[in-house]
Order: structure tokens, then sequence, then C-alpha cells
């Protein structure tokens, strides 16, 4: 059974993809930290880079956006009196204070602003609009020949001239009507974004796009989802007017209302799916697990037998974990939303003909994702390469921030190089003449190992040197912390 589970409070939306009380997506909208991706905006040249064949634009968000000059070329020809398929250089193109109006790409991270492009697509449930385009693409997952051709014949009927569309997945086995209606809508919003375009100002907002709760709609909710269920009334009428304007009748029977005590993401063990998924150790049903480690240059996962000692022999302990992990691989990374380069290290397999399998099944799985991805297969070293596109930031984004002591590494100083550091500093000190009381001030942790040997050996070192020696537990610290003081 596949269901969506939709949170709604003042500060975040949240909504959860279950399939057979699996969680395999979840999405996040926070009131302080808005979506910006799909949005379109007027923006100024701030500074045009020859060298990188790109310019950076002031769009009103806090780092400049960045635009390649292939993701203007739309632009030129529209709007800069250029010619189809132009190659001119960007300087010829755009000089610094310019207006353009741009479409959000790829969201700002990190040191990075976001990524922005003028070839603009306004999204429905079914169609894309392109409105500076004049062909039909069809999804690549719609794979049945017939079907493609009937809708490609279907749209080309009905679509204004000079404007594009890509038909959406979720279109297979539609018919001209559903069509017709979201045609009308798509090209009436763009026609709004046309007039805004000329009366707005650099930093402006020409378009918004959906808000999470009819994004999920859009791109989730489907003919395969048996039930969604929202714990916001004003939310819930929203859905049944979307679903009025967009979907078939029979679509509304599948949502419902929540509004029991208990919160609605406990009731469906959202809760406690979402712990797990922040962890690096994954394990599955029999007995192996997975390591998924995030670096800056890639994901790495890892496989292992684990518990799973087998029964029958090795080669089928390892391939049954690998079948198993070749399975729950991909609903980690839909997810954790993991993307860019993505290393997998299988347990190693003697026959090429289990490698096969295991990469069918990964394949198979992969499929699921909405989110495009690429398999490289086995490389030399066995390893499995692959790659799935940025869209949107990770899970732990929300969830996880730096920790203080480790600073993003996952490790923190030995308790002995901590206490190396107390002698070397104390030695350091006791020299200084105006003192006549070192006083250390320690964890609990840290006292454990600290006394016995270590606080008689500095307490004998400083007698020496004419000065007296006092340790304190603090409670306040924790872990290996500690703070050296000095009295006169």
């Amino acid at each position: 059974m596949n269901q969506i589970i939709i949170n709604v409070d003042d500060f975040q939306t949240r909504a959860a993809l279950l399939e057979d009380d699996k969680l395999t997506e979840f999405f996040i909208e926070r009131s302080d930290e808005v979506k910006v991706t799909g949005n379109i905006y007027k923006g100024r040249v701030a500074n045009v880079l020859p060298g990188m064949e790109s310019a950076f634009l002031d769009i009103g968000l806090e780092k400049n956006a960045f635009l390649y000059v292939k993701d203007l070329r739309e632009f030129e020809e529209m709007y800069l009196d250029g010619i189809e398929n132009s190659d001119r250089p960007i300087e010829d193109l755009l000089n610094v204070g310019d207006e353009v109006v741009v479409q959000i790409l790829k969201d700002p991270r990190g040191t990075k602003g976001a990524r922005v492009t003028t070839h603009y697509t306004i999204p429905g449930k079914y169609l894309v609009l392109m409105p500076n385009n004049d062909y039909v693409a069809i999804s690549q997952k719609i794979k049945n020949d017939k079907e493609r051709k009937r809708l490609e014949e279907l749209l080309k009927e009905i679509k204004p001239d000079n404007m594009g569309f890509i038909i959406r997945t979720a279109a297979e086995g539609k018919n001209e009507l559903h069509f017709e209606r979201e045609v009308e809508y798509l090209v009436k919003k763009w026609h709004d974004i046309e007039r805004k375009i000329s009366t707005s100002k650099p930093g402006d907002i020409i378009y918004r796009d959906n808000e999470l709760v009819k994004t999920v709609l859009r791109d989730i909710f489907s003919s395969n989802i048996e039930e969604l269920v929202i714990d916001n009334e004003k939310k819930y009428w929203e859905i049944i007017d979307y679903i009025n304007a967009f979907s078939e009748s029979s679509m509304k029977t599948k949502i419902k209302l929540y509004n029991e005590n208990l919160p609605v993401f406990e009731t469906y063990g959202v809760n406690s799916q979402l712990d797990k998924a922040l962890k690096e150790v994954v394990w599955l049903d029999c007995g192996g697990y997975l390591v998924i480690q995030r670096t800056e240059a890639l994901v790495s996962i890892d496989i292992n037998t684990g518990k799973n000692t087998g029964r029958m022999n090795l080669e089928d302990t390892v391939f049954e974990t690998n079948i198993e992990a070749a399975k729950e691989i991909p609903r980690q990374l839909r997810l954790r939303n993991m993307s860019g380069i993505i290393i997998i290290d299988f347990i190693d397999m003697k026959h090429e003909e289990d490698k096969l399998k295991v990469t069918e099944v990964l394949e198979e799985h992969l499929k699921k994702d909405r989110i495009k991805n690429n398999i490289i297969h086995f490389t030399d070293l066995g390893l499995i390469e692959m790659t799935r596109k940025r869209v949107g930031k990770p899970l732990s984004h929300y969830y996880q921030e730096e920790c203080v002591h480790c600073n993003g590494t996952g490790k923190i100083k030995s308790k002995d190089s901590v206490i190396n550091e107390v002698i070397t500093e104390i030695k350091i000190v006791s020299d200084e003449k105006d003192i006549s009381t070192v006083r250390l001030k320690i964890s609990k942790e840290l006292n454990g190992f600290f006394k016995g040997i270590y606080d008689e050996f500095i307490k004998v070192y400083l007698k020496s040197k004419g000065k007296f020696f006092k340790v304190e537990v603090d409670p306040l610290k924790d872990n290996y912390d500690y703070e050296i003081l000095l009295e006169v």
C-alpha cells in the first residue's frame, strides 16, 4: 500500500511517502527557509566572466546567481535580437547592469549562489510548459511506443503555436480533456508572468513555484497512491479544490483528514523511521548492513554480511546480502536525498552471473526514483559507480548540524592526547613567577582517566617549581573538556 502522510504546523510542512509502511521519500518546507528552485526572478548583471563563459546576477538573494552562456541562449533569441543557435560569447551579450529574467535551476549551496537559466519551464501535473520552444518531448519513463505516439499526436493538435511541452510520466493513459485543461492553465500562467516582467524591477520574484503540498500533489499523488492523509483542515480543502481542477473526481475518495490526538507522524511510524534514516548504519532483514557516509566529493556505501551467517555456503550468503542491499540502497538514496557521485562497495562475488544479477536488481529498484540517476557497471576494483541528480537538499540538512567537538569529522581527540595537552600546557605556565597555584577544571569523564597517575605526576612536578596544584571536577563540562586557571 502506498500512502502520503502530510503534517502541517505553524513552523513547517512535512510530507512522507510510505511504500508498504516503509518510509521512502521525505519532503520538508520550513517557514524560515523558503525553497527557491523553480522561481523566476528579474536579475541585474553584477559581473561578466568571459574566461568562464558565465555571468553573476543579483536576483535579490544573499549570494549572486550563476548563469552559463548556454543557459542564456533562449533569452538571447527572444529578447536580445539574437539568432537561433547563436555561438556569440557572453561578453557580447551582457554588460554589467543589464536586466535578465532567469529561473533558478539549483538552490544556493554552501558558498555557491543559485544556478539559473533562461530556459523557462512551468510544470503542471501532466505537462511542463516550455514557453520559448516549439516542440513536444515525452518522458523517457513512458516506454510503450504506441502510447508515446498517441500522446504526442494528441498534444500537437491542441498546443498553441510557438510553445513547447514536455509530457510527464503521469500523463500516461490520460485523455484529451486532461491535456486541454492543463494547457489552458499553464499558458494563462505564462501570460501572467510576461505581464509581470514588464512592470517588475531587479530582485523581484516574477513567478513562485508551488509550495510543498501542491508540489506533492503535482509530482507524487497519482493513481498508484491508495491514501493521502493530512492533519490540517485548511490544506485539506485546498487539496480537494486542486483535485477538482486537475484530477479525476474519484481521487477525492483517497484524501483523508486526520484529527486524532496522537501526532500523525507518530501514528504512521514516520518519526521512528526518520531517526533511522539519519544514522550511518542501515540493517538489512537478512542480518547484513550498509554503512552510508557522505564526504565533500562523493557518497560511499559499504555492504557487510554482519549477522548474516548464511544457511548454505559463503557465496550464497554474500549473494543474498548483496541482493538485499541492491533493493535497499535506492530507497535510502531517495529517503536521504543523496546526490552527486555515489560509490557502492558490494561484497566481493566470484561469479560474473551473480554480479550481473545484483546490478539488474539495483537498476530495477532505481527505476522507482523520480530523480535522474545513472549506473556505471562494476569497475575493475569491484565497485559500482553511479550518479544521482542534485535536486533540493539532503535530509541531513534539516535534522543535523556539525558537532562542536569533532567539527564534522565524526571523531574527537583521544583521552591520551588530551591528557598530553594538559601536561604540556601546565609545564609551560609553571615557569611564570607571579602564580602560586595551578587549578585544573576537568570533566567527569576525563577525571576518571586523569586521577591516580597523571595528577600525582603534575603535583610533584609543580611542587618542584614551588607551586600548588588543584583538580576540580566541573559538572558543566562534557567529553574531554578542560580549563586551566592560574591563581596568584
